[in-house]
């Protein structure tokens, strides 16, 4: 009977199970954007009706389990339009998200080493500018135009005229050696490029030269046209994976990338102009002279401190009726004109972005211009579904006059009223001289000319060789040519006649040869860990290699006073350095996601670098960063469009700066005529010298309501540099001035908010507001002595130092004061307090301290405050900026 039951129920067992079987199966697919074809990782990928569902790869690629036939993907990331994808008999799907342009602030961001993940699985502060945004004021400089857009950015110019540098600090300064660089990593394209500020053969004349002649940084290179957008990486979590040289923070740069929609022209023009916006306010009822006594002809500096103009009629009828405003009539108007054209298209297998710009600017000092020419070429192609590679190049050649703006400015002040500056040559084409120089006699005659040629290129390939697994590796070169031609004539031998800061001119030929490689290797792999838990390896190789060569020759004493040839020289005076550096880093990234809402990413890296000894230049470093997007695990209040909480941790190594720990050679110029010698260098190398250390963390929320009309990100912050390499005296006795050593700590802390918002929103016409707030607070917390990096001079007893002082601000002015009257009460050393009444001398004036200095001020914004508004209507726009710092103190 038991036979009988299982042979006549067995088929239908069997048929029964396949039935089940037949209706569960497993899809798989890849999920691209329409706009650039690249894949989308992190897209959420749910079967219609069930709570089952996936989310997509690095490389876009998905799978999942659907039961039967007759069900439907619901597909969606942010930033794109969700997509429903009804299945049928198919196994497998391909599908091409459109961009949702209500959205698109929310789409994947550009995060180290040119790895693109969803804003939301971020734990750490990333922020970002768009093409639009950053183009609105066509400023010359890009670092320029990230000004008042960036919280917690403190972006400086370098003087006001044309081709002149800019620099950005991220979060304060973390390295107390003054000497170090505090600007952050530039990447364009996963290409790290150089950004330094080069003075040679822009400070070298004779000793009565002042100063540096207005250079600019290389961040000028860069055409803003070309921009997509700009992501500023800011903690060390954010840069962990650019190692040491990501330790002031990182900005991303990624250009403009060719499309398969057809062939596009775009021709942009723009034309401006440059105004003195405020220049100081002047008296005007006291001519020239010192202590109420006119003098003329003038003598010595007393631009305006003698009698009143009637006065001085009484005593010099040729005085004018009324005093000149100098500072009109030095300045001019400046202009700015640039010129750009693109091409772009593509089809299924190739995109290309190409570009040419052309940019003028004359400068508001005289005699002052720049101009930027460039060209650029971005190429993608698909060789194979598994196999893409990449090009991107751009050359540019800038150059112009360059002159101080702060020399120009001091100039002016000392300059005389009753005269017209712009009135500067006589009859017989010397200098109009009034007891100090004319500073635009100064622009004319004292010429600084750069000429920059600039090569930024870079190659990529990305290899899947399976659906979970991929290989990319980038190749950049960032190479340039930076000659620079000084010039001042010489005297004509004219009786009476005085020329600008040099007694027999001189000439100067000064090159900078850079080149920089770096190459990056990275393995991707990803893998469902868990029916709720992806995760995602990556680990890669680094390598940066830099060589930097200067070598220029100063002729002065020219026999014939305008002929710019160093053959007519008679004292040569060469100028040669090399720096060379090499960086290997290893390092590897986890990132795991919980349910599309929880996201967990741990990095290590190793870096051994060639500014260390053997023993010490290998060293490690970790970060953590948690992003819990709470809203999509919650069911909030329908005003709430997202909620998430970020942490992070990082540990950042930096290195000291290059031959740190070796004592080297240096040319002995004291020597006669004809005699050439070394002598021994004045900083002691230290090969006991160690890596710094800083560990940072951060903790944030953002929040967005009314479907994205409203929302902030609020950010706290906490480093502590540890172990710091500074420049510390030594005793003369060993031969040397300084040397390298590990000791003191500085700390930084703060807070950053971001306020997002769409006050009007209608078919016509939009109001975006974009508000940028941060504080920073830094502390020295331990220092084995001072160090001073910088001082001012006044007149009489006037002064002021910057120095370091433990227990005491980065930025701290020391000068010296007024006397106080104490009544009895301990004096503070430190501080002065100016509510006390003043100490009088017995010649009616205030006493003044002499040589001890006490602080006055610190030269670091307590606040930075960044307020953007734009207006829209239909196709126009305008576009309103005002960038604020409050609460620091410069010394006059």
């Amino acid at each position: 009977m038991r036979k009988t039951f299982t042979v006549f129920f067995l088929p239908f067992l069997l048929l029964i199970c396949m039935s089940v079987t037949a209706q569960v199966k497993t899809i798989s697919g890849r999920v691209t954007a329409s706009d650039d074809g690249n894949p989308l990782p992190g897209v959420s990928i749910k079967v219609k009706g069930t709570s089952a569902g996936a989310t997509t790869s690095s490389t876009g690629n998905f799978t999942i389990q659907v039961q039967g036939n007759n069900q439907v993907l619901i597909i969606s990331s942010i930033g794109y339009l969700t997509r429903e994808v009804p299945l049928g008999n198919r196994s497998s799907v391909n599908v091409v998200l459109d961009v949702d342009s209500k959205q698109l602030e929310e789409v994947v961001v550009s995060t180290a080493l040119g790895i693109t993940r969803q804003k939301k699985s971020l734990g750490y502060a990333a922020q970002g500018v768009k093409s639009e945004d950053l183009n609105f004021n066509h400023q010359p400089n890009l670092i320029n135009a990230l000004q008042g857009k960036i919280a917690g950015a403190t972006v400086s110019s370098m003087g006001g005229g044309p081709g002149q540098g800019a620099n950005i600090r991220i979060r304060g300064v973390n390295s107390i050696d003054p000497t170090i660089s505090g600007d952050p990593l530039y990447v364009i394209d996963g290409i790290q490029i150089d950004n330094s500020t080069s003075t040679l053969g822009a400070n070298q004349a004779t000793v009565t030269d002042y100063g540096a002649r207005g250079v600019g940084n290389r961040a000028s290179d860069i055409n803003p046209d070309d921009i997509e957008t700009i992501n500023v990486l800011k903690g060390g979590a954010a840069t962990a994976l650019y190692g040491l040289r990501g330790a002031n923070g990182v900005v991303v740069i990624t250009t403009k990338k060719g499309r398969q929609n057809g062939f596009n022209i775009n021709f942009n023009s723009s034309y401006g102009i440059d105004n003195v916006l405020k220049s100081p306010d002047v008296q005007t009822t006291y001519t020239q002279g010192v202590l109420g006594v006119y003098t003329n002809p003038p003598g010595g500096i007393g631009p305006a401190w003698g009698p009143t103009i009637e006065e001085a009629k009484a005593i010099d009828p040729t005085h004018p009726d009324k005093l000149f405003n100098n500072y009109d009539r030095a300045f001019q108007t400046g202009q700015q004109v640039r010129n750009s054209i693109s091409m772009t298209g593509g089809s299924d297998v190739i995109k290309f972005f190409s570009s040419v710009s052309q940019y003028y600017q004359k400068g508001m000092m005289p005699n002052t211009n720049y101009r930027n020419n460039s060209g650029r070429l971005n190429a993608d192609a698909t060789i194979s579904p598994k196999i893409k590679v990449g090009v991107n190049m751009s050359f540019n050649n800038s150059g112009g006059y360059t002159y101080s703006a702060d020399r120009f400015g001091e100039g002016l002040a000392y300059w005389s009223p009753r005269y017209d500056v712009a009135d500067y040559i006589n009859p017989d084409g010397t200098q109009k001289y009034i007891g100090t120089n004319n500073p635009i006699w100064g622009t004319a005659t004292n010429k600084l000319k750069g000429d920059v040629n600039r090569f930024v290129g870079g190659a990529s390939l990305s290899y899947d060789p399976a659906k979970w697994l991929n290989f990319s590796y980038r190749f950049g070169l960032d190479t340039y040519n930076d000659h620079r031609f000084r010039t001042a004539p010489g005297p004509m031998g004219i009786t009476g006649e005085r020329v600008y800061d040099n007694d027999q001119g001189f000439v100067g030929e000064f090159n900078t040869k850079f080149r920089a490689y770096n190459s990056t290797f990275i393995a991707t792999l990803t893998s469902k860990l868990a029916k709720d838990l992806n995760g995602t390896l990556r680990i890669g190789h680094e390598m940066y290699n830099k060589r930097s060569r200067g070598i220029g020759v100063l002729g002065s004493q020219l026999t014939i006073y305008n002929f710019f040839s160093l053959g007519n020289a008679k004292v040569l005076t060469p100028t040669q350095n090399i720096v060379e550096k090499r960086l290997n880093g290893l390092f590897g990234e986890a990132t795991f996601d919980y349910k599309n809402y929880l996201f967990l990413t741990l990095t290590g890296r190793n870096d051994i670098t060639s500014t260390l000894t053997k023993e010490n230049r290998s060293f490690f470093y970790p970060s953590a960063s948690l992003s819990y997007v709470f809203s999509d695990q919650f069911k909030l209040p329908q005003y709430i469009s997202q909620g998430k909480l970020r942490l992070s941790y990082a540990k950042i190594g930096k290195d000291a700066a290059e031959y740190s720990p070796s004592s080297g050679f240096t040319p002995y110029l004291a020597l006669p005529a004809g005699t050439t010698g070394l002598t021994i260098g004045s900083n002691l190398g230290n090969p006991g010298l160690l890596p710094e250390f800083t560990n940072t963390y951060e903790a944030g929320l953002e929040m967005s309501f009314l479907n994205n009309r409203l929302g902030f990100d609020f950010t706290y912050y906490y480093s502590l540099s540890k172990n710091q390499i500074i420049r510390a005296q030594v005793s003369s006795a060993t031969g040397y001035v300084t040397t390298s050593i590990n000791a003191g700590n500085i700390r930084n802390k703060g807070v950053e908010l971001v306020l997002n918002g769409k006050p009007i929103v209608t078919d016509n016409f939009k109001w975006d507001m974009n508000l940028n707030f941060s504080a920073n607070r830094n502390k020295i917390l331990s220092l084995p002595s001072e160090i001073v990096y910088g001082s001012a001079r006044g007149y009489g007893n006037a002064g002021v130092t910057m120095k370091l002082v433990e227990g005491e601000s980065f930025g701290n002015i020391y000068g010296s004061y007024w006397n106080r009257y104490y009544g009895g009460q301990p004096e503070d050393q430190n501080f002065l307090d100016k509510s006390l009444p003043l100490l009088i001398g017995t010649n009616g004036f205030p006493s003044i301290s002499g040589g001890k200095q006490k602080i006055l001020g610190n030269s670091q914004p307590d606040w930075i405050l960044g307020l953007g508004n734009t207006f829209s209507y239909k196709n126009f726009s305008l576009n309103m900026l005002f960038d604020a710092r409050l609460g620091f103190e410069k010394y006059n």
